[in-house]
């Protein structure tokens, strides 16, 4: 159930910059890929669970599952939604370069389980919030798996611990933050003068250009191509030294245009099968016309039910306030004709 502080984040708009993930601009394109490849089924399924000051922009709730973990964006909610955190990522033994489900995602508490989780939840015949925590989790969780250190190494948290420098900054960074937005911002501010919407354009292209894969409808195989791009690139710096949490490392040029391109390639790859996800959920369960007459969710019932307590106490508010009403002008009355008499 969502609690006050995230409905303020729904109905007020406010998305703060989260620190996990893609960041906002690749989980926002995440999304959006996803949205342009929407059937007028999948358009028509997801559309009441945006907030309606977004014009139906999905996107816009990309990093939701983000910001309620944080008190900038959380303030008086986020100790609530700390259980959510391991479903962000999948840790996996040190340079064992293999995805076990039974000993990496244990009950199903990883970024794998918990997109099939509200796959399923989205199936379901819940009321609109349920629908709709569900919805912006799957997409959310949809663009993690995607970033190749969410499946990282765990005695770094998935690259969190390995700090250095980039591109001769100043300010210490991290190999994981370099995966989230620190590359991409290279690019976005090199290349597409610092325009998201540009960037978007280019992305969406190179989805187009992709072929179908028989992976795109299994996650485990997402994870698993994770775990390849982390055990061949991601770990080796510029020299192909293994890079780990006991040295800084310094790392620019050669790095960044190894990587890149993996990055785009995962962001596209996101896109398209977040896609494919949505409109598979509109085709499972189809929203038939009579459905909306016949039946009631749970939080219109809830809403029905307070209204119909308001109104009753305020007829029963009325008809004593009238029959106090009465009973004073019937005393006045009195009062008046014992006074002639």
């Amino acid at each position: 159930m969502f609690e006050r502080s995230c409905w303020i984040l729904f109905f007020f708009g406010k998305i703060l910059v989260c620190v996990h993930g893609w960041g906002p601009v690749g989980h926002a394109t995440v999304v959006r890929l996803a949205q342009s490849q929407l059937t007028p089924e999948g358009l028509e399924r997801i559309a009441p669970l945006i907030p309606w000051h977004w014009n139906g922009n999905l996107s816009a709730m990309a990093s939701w599952a983000d910001d309620i973990l944080y008190s900038d964006a959380n303030p008086t909610g986020y100790g609530n939604w700390q259980w959510s955190r391991p479903l962000h990522y999948i840790n996996v033994p040190d340079w064992n370069c293999e995805y076990r489900p039974e000993r990496d995602c244990i009950n199903d508490i990883c970024v794998a389980g918990a997109i099939r989780n509200y796959t399923k939840r989205l199936e379901t015949e819940w009321d609109d919030i349920q629908q709709r925590e569900a919805l912006y989790f799957l997409i959310h969780f949809t663009g993690d798996i995607h970033q190749p250190l969410h499946t990282g190494f765990v005695s770094d948290r998935g690259g969190n611990s390995i700090k250095g420098h980039y591109m001769n900054g100043s300010y210490l960074t991290n190999l994981h933050s370099l995966w989230d937005s620190g590359m991409i911002t290279t690019r976005l501010r090199r290349d597409f003068g610092s325009n998201s919407t540009l960037y978007y354009e280019y992305i969406h292209k190179l989805m187009l250009e992709q072929s179908p894969q028989e992976d795109d409808n299994t996650i485990d195989a997402w994870v698993k191509d994770n775990v390849n791009i982390v055990c061949t690139q991601i770990y080796l710096d510029e020299n192909n030294h293994t890079m780990n949490a006991s040295t800084n490392f310094t790392l620019g040029e050669a790095y960044y245009n190894r990587s890149i391109s993996i990055i785009e390639r995962r962001l596209a790859q996101g896109g398209r099968r977040l896609g494919i996800i949505l409109n598979r959920l509109a085709n499972k369960r189809p929203i038939k016309p009579d459905d909306k007459d016949k039946t009631l969710c749970t939080s219109t019932i809830v809403l029905i039910a307070v209204l119909a307590a308001v109104c009753i106490v305020g007829v029963v508010a009325g008809v004593i306030l009238w029959i106090r009403y009465k009973k004073r002008a019937t005393q006045s009355i009195s009062f008046n004709l014992a006074r002639k008499t």
